[in-house]
């Protein structure tokens, strides 16, 4: 029963370099930096957002004051 697969050569895998830390510590380490940097930016949105919303109410005018213009005389 001979095979077809018999007849190809073999792939020979790349030398990879050997790290002197395992990538999974690697790895590990590399997310508390990610995650602290998604939490800064999380609150940085909410911040802009509350300073849009602030924005908003000194433009709407409710804490403008009461001009009293004169009345015309007709």
């Amino acid at each position: 029963m001979s095979s077809e697969n018999q007849d190809l050569p073999k792939t020979q895998t790349p030398n990879t370099p050997k790290l002197p830390v395992p990538s999974d510590i690697l790895l590990s380490l590399a997310a508390l930096p990610m995650l602290g940097g998604l939490l800064a930016a999380s609150a940085a949105a909410k911040f802009v957002a509350s300073i849009g919303v602030e924005s908003e109410e000194v433009f709407r005018g409710s804490r403008l004051p009461v001009l009293n213009f004169p009345q015309s005389q007709e």
